[in-house]
């Protein structure tokens, strides 16, 4: 049965009692009026009759006696609710009072009269010859009361049925925010979190309202952060288990199961130092003795055993699982990371390392036999060179006028050696610019520049510099990577201007190399493909020294390459 018709059935109830109380009540106090009435009525006709009867006995004969108050009772009537009867000595009725008019016709019901009916006695007055007998009539006052009760009840039953179907209104109109709150919370529990109730003006369901609100937005809350920590534990790459006090597995994450190689059947009702081997169950003794002394026991490196006896090298975490209001301790969690991935990553490392030194071993090398070939090009190919230029312009000197044929034939072996210097020359500048070790970074680019100005008239070259002091290594570095950057820019990038820039980085202690052309940049196959473009080369360069190369390219704005160095790069070995 619904709130509002347990509602309403214990409001009919109460108005029932009441108008029972009421209907009670006014039957009693009927009664105490229809007494006071008859009995008010009766020592008045007493007093009338025992008035009239003392003057007539003083008056009349015995025989005009009984004449004179028969005609008087004829003439006065019935008196109020009385009815009276004249008898004589014989017994015979010689006068009865006439009915009473009011409401003729009419009576209140039996059940009524003698509900409330009052015991009366008639009252006779003796006389010597006849006998006055005065008899109370309360039907009359009955049926008065019983009209006043009737319609009372008439009035009662309206109001009754009034009333109540206006406290089923009023109740449905108040109650009806229940059903809101009630469809609300069928929502919340078939999972749908985000139900709200509306305001509502009732103060109390206002405050069921922020009650309720509050609670869906908590839940929704938590329940979005548990959905969190819930595929956070289920995503995670480390090994989760929560155990009990005594070490049963009561929770494990896939993760566990992919590290040990336990199905999830084959995990239930075990105890966690089934991963421990013999000689390490003390381990997981002293992470319980941390746990019951309430202290996390942070990572430390160690073994565990895989489900076919494999060992596994983890890192492990041990934290206590406290009840806060008691603090009692609930459990602990076990988080097991596994290091192969670490090794492997030093592994790498290492070997890169050694790739690095190689890298650098060889370009020391490289650069060594670069140098000796330039000294000995320069040297001894150079001095035989001028020589042979020597010899040759003397004998075409002797016989400029004597032998013309002598003489064309050694201005070519002049012009012939003129090339081949030159040559030598541009070969030297690209095995190992001498001016690098007599003058420095900065001039050699300057050089550099000049000499590509003369080749490709086509290109606009702009070089800015600052005095820097690095390394021998540092500037051999920078500048193999300024010649790889122009040679890059006037093969591929279709540029027209091309700048250079040697100067002090953002950074303190840091030398920037950067070269920027207004090209159509660097492809992205080329990016991704670093060995087609001499990138992987300068960016080992720029990583042996200690720095970085970056790459910045548009199809619209060109490209620009910085190479960064610390102050005093040295090499590292």
């Amino acid at each position: 049965m619904s709130l509002r018709f347990r509602i309403n059935i214990l409001v009919t109830l109460l108005m029932l009692l009441f108008m029972g109380l009421t209907t009670l009540m006014q039957i009693n106090d009927i009664k105490r009026q229809v007494r006071e009435e008859i009995e008010t009525g009766t020592k008045v006709t007493v007093q009338l009759l025992s008035i009239f009867l003392s003057s007539a006995q003083l008056n009349a004969s015995i025989s005009n006696k009984q004449l004179i108050v028969k005609n008087f009772l004829e003439d006065m009537g019935r008196i109020r609710a009385h009815e009276i009867q004249m008898i004589n000595n014989l017994g015979d009725l010689i006068y009865v009072s006439p009915p009473s008019k009011y409401k003729a016709g009419r009576d209140a019901p039996k059940w009524f009269s003698e509900l409330v009916t009052p015991k009366t006695q008639p009252i006779i007055i003796p006389e010597r010859s006849f006998q006055v007998k005065i008899i109370p009539n309360v039907s009359r006052s009955i049926l008065d009361s019983w009209d006043d009760v009737r319609d009372m009840a008439i009035l009662a039953i309206g109001f009754f049925f009034l009333l109540n179907v206006l406290v089923f209104w009023i109740i449905g109109k108040s109650l009806s925010p229940i059903e809101s709150i009630v469809e609300a919370l069928k929502k919340m529990s078939q999972g749908d979190l985000k139900t709200r109730l509306p305001d509502y003006p009732i103060k109390e369901f206002h405050s069921v309202t922020e009650g309720f609100n509050h609670m869906a937005h908590a839940i929704e809350s938590g329940n979005l952060e548990n959905n969190r920590l819930a595929l956070a534990i289920q995503q995670s790459s480390d090994a989760l288990f929560i155990t009990n006090p005594n070490g049963k597995l009561d929770f494990w994450n896939p993760a566990a199961v992919n590290l040990f190689g336990y199905s999830d059947e084959q995990f239930k009702k075990k105890n966690i130092r089934i991963l421990a081997s013999k000689e390490l169950q003390v381990e997981i003794d002293e992470d319980f003795r941390n746990v019951f002394n309430h202290k996390t026991r942070v990572e430390y490196e160690t073994s565990r055993k895989s489900r076919c006896g494999q060992n596994i090298e983890v890192f492990v975490q041990v934290s206590p699982i406290i009840e806060p209001s008691t603090e009692e301790v609930l459990g602990a969690l076990f988080v097991l990371r596994d290091l192969s991935e670490k090794r492997n990553a030093e592994k790498a490392q290492r070997e890169l390392t050694k790739n690095r030194e190689l890298t650098i071993l060889v370009q020391q090398k490289l650069e060594e036999e670069r140098k000796a070939l330039t000294m000995e090009l320069h040297d001894e190919l150079g001095q035989y060179v001028t020589a042979i230029k020597t010899i040759a312009q003397s004998i075409a000197n002797r016989s400029r006028k004597k032998d013309p044929k002598t003489f064309s034939s050694s201005t070519a072996i002049v012009s012939a050696a003129g090339q081949i210097y030159d040559a030598v020359h541009n070969i030297i500048q690209r095995l190992r610019p001498v001016a690098l070790e007599k003058f420095g970074l900065s001039e050699t680019l300057k050089e550099a520049v000049d000499e590509w100005n003369k080749i490709h008239d086509s290109i606009d070259f702009l070089i800015v510099t600052q005095n820097v002091s690095l390394s021998n290594e540092a500037e051999i570095s920078l500048f193999r990577v300024a010649q790889e950057c122009v040679n890059n820019s006037i093969k591929h990038s279709q540029a027209t201007k091309i700048k250079i820039e040697l100067c002090q980085g953002s950074r303190e202690f840091e030398i920037q190399l950067s070269v920027q052309d207004n090209g159509i940049g660097i492809s992205i196959d080329r990016l991704e493909n670093p060995d087609r473009f001499g990138i992987r080369g300068m960016k080992e360069r720029m990583q042996s020294l200690g720095g970085e190369l970056k790459i910045k390219s548009s199809p619209t704005t060109g490209a620009l390459i910085i190479a960064s160095l610390p102050f005093g790069s040295e090499k590292i070995s």
